[in-house]
């Protein structure tokens, strides 16, 4: 009889579950901990460069509107003032013709509406010098109805258009010209003026003739030049102090229209060099035939940022007066230089140029 064996399944040992009453500590590792930095970082440089390319377009877009308005202004001030050129003189230049030579244009009382001195180099800005009138009835001459001998007050036949303060100039046919400041007015008859002033060493015949050139205090002799990077103007008549007009402006060139064949039409642009007949020296004492040529002025005005840029490595190229010929040499007063670049960055600039007549001469001419 075969034993079955009966397998009993195996008895485990009750053991009691083991309860921790501690609660499990829950927290960050170091890997997560060096996850979040290195995000944050990255998150940081983001910003910092979005900002950073902010900043950049921000400043390029402001620099760029002070460039265009400090152009803009400095060209619109030169053209206003190149516009007035000649205004109470040029209809009295035949008069002003006879005047004699007088190498300082604060005081010669020749007819040189504007006179142009030469830099001497492309990048060395030029200067110039209007003359204007500002009386209350400019280009209008009063004819004396006596002698005027040292001393004595002028005797005009007017009834108004002087005042005490302005300056006028006295002329006459033989060729004396001075230039006085009134004192005081005076109606010694219906119709003729006494005009007392500064006191003066020539005697003015009866055929002479008196021109104001308005209040002595206010300019009528105005040079604007560049000097410390800003466009200044002086009243060179008065000796007064540079006013400056506008800063970052780097240079300043002119040029004059010149009719060379007396038909009254432009036929070319030069420069006021030195030793050439368009010189200061050559126009101050050239006669009124010569001045009538200038038919115009032509202004170039350089300016630059008012801050420099981390990105403007490059040196810049300009071109003043250029024209549409293949061969750039044949353009007639064509002037270029290069502005140096510096590693660190540098400035940005802007080329403006325009053309003014001279109206008052135009409108004047065979007066």
């Amino acid at each position: 009889m075969s034993m079955l064996r009966v397998m009993q399944p195996s008895q485990t040992a009750y053991r009691p579950l083991r309860i921790d009453s501690r609660p499990r500590a829950r927290g960050v590792t170091l890997v997560d901990v060096l996850v979040a930095l290195a995000v944050a970082m990255l998150t940081m440089v983001l910003v910092y460069a979005t900002f950073a390319l902010v900043q950049s377009a921000r400043r390029s877009a402001a620099s760029g509107g002070d460039l265009q308005a400090n152009g803009a202004f400095a060209l619109s001030a030169i053209s206003i003032h190149v516009a007035n050129a000649g205004a109470g003189f040029a209809s009295v230049s035949r008069w002003l013709d006879t005047c004699p030579v007088d190498g300082d244009i604060a005081t010669t009382l020749r007819p040189v509406n504007v006179l142009i001195t030469d830099g001497g180099a492309p990048d060395r800005p030029d200067s110039l010098v209007v003359r204007q009138s500002l009386a209350r009835t400019g280009g209008v001459i009063a004819a004396f109805v006596a002698e005027a001998p040292p001393g004595s007050a002028f005797r005009i036949a007017a009834v108004d258009g002087y005042a005490p303060g302005d300056r006028v100039a006295a002329i006459s046919r033989t060729g004396e010209c001075a230039s006085a400041t009134v004192t005081t007015v005076a109606t010694s008859a219906p119709g003729i003026l006494d005009i007392a002033h500064s006191p003066l060493g020539v005697t003015l015949p009866v055929t002479s003739v008196l021109l104001n050139l308005g209040a002595a205090t206010r300019a009528t002799v105005m040079r604007l030049d560049v000097a410390g990077g800003s466009l200044r103007s002086t009243d060179v008549s008065n000796d007064d102090a540079p006013n400056p007009v506008v800063a970052n402006v780097v240079n300043v060139k002119f040029q004059y229209g010149i009719d060379s064949d007396g038909d009254g039409a432009l036929d070319t642009w030069v420069p006021a060099a030195e030793g050439s007949p368009w010189s200061p020296a050559a126009l101050l004492i050239a006669p009124r035939q010569v001045l009538d040529r200038i038919q115009a002025v032509r202004i170039g005005v350089i300016v630059r940022s008012e801050r420099t840029e981390r990105t403007q490595t490059r040196a810049f190229h300009w071109v003043l007066f250029d024209c549409e010929n293949e061969d750039k040499s044949t353009c007639p007063g064509r002037l270029e230089a290069t502005i140096a670049a510096s590693p660190g960055g540098g400035y940005r600039y802007r080329v403006y140029e325009t053309i003014v007549p001279l109206r008052n001469a135009r409108w004047n001419r065979g007066v």
